[in-house]
């Protein structure tokens, strides 16, 4: 009994000194993260195109102004923010109502608007066309005041 005592013993002194062998040797590579050598970067965004000044924008005008910019907006009972998409649709966020979505399309001297319907509007909106102009800071198109962020 006294000898298979010694012998556990001796086999665990044994397979602690393999153990601190192992975590001492350097047979694995070093896992740390690489850092890089040059710190990664994104191009600036170029700058936001001037607002036209006008009273007759062309289309081109108004799609330039709108296309992939975000503005805030107020009109008499609503106010939020809204981005403008090349692809004719646009994003909106209403104080006090939520998010929403819809489509728009720029013809000479008007803005057309159409909402999809949402919990808040749940039957949308039609297309409605109004006049928009430009001073130069802001779009107003109709009662809807526009002005870029």
């Amino acid at each position: 009994m006294r000898f298979a005592r010694g012998l556990s013993g001796l086999m665990l002194a044994g397979a602690a000194l393999a153990l601190a062998a192992c975590a001492s040797s350097k047979s694995t590579p070093d896992l740390a993260p690489a850092t890089p050598t040059a710190p990664i970067s994104s191009a600036p965004a170029a700058p936001a195109a001037p607002l036209p000044v006008g009273t007759s924008l062309s289309a081109g005008d108004i799609s330039r102004a709108l296309s992939e910019r975000k503005f805030t907006y107020a009109a008499p009972g609503r106010k939020g923010t809204v981005t403008f998409f090349n692809d004719g649709t646009f994003e909106y966020d209403e104080a006090g109502k939520g998010t929403g979505t819809g489509i728009w399309q720029a013809s000479n001297g008007k803005l057309c608007e159409a909402r999809n319907p949402t919990g808040f509007l749940p039957k949308g909106t039609p297309s409605v066309c109004n006049p928009i102009t430009s001073d130069g800071s802001k779009l107003t198109a109709g009662a809807l005041q526009l002005i870029p962020l």
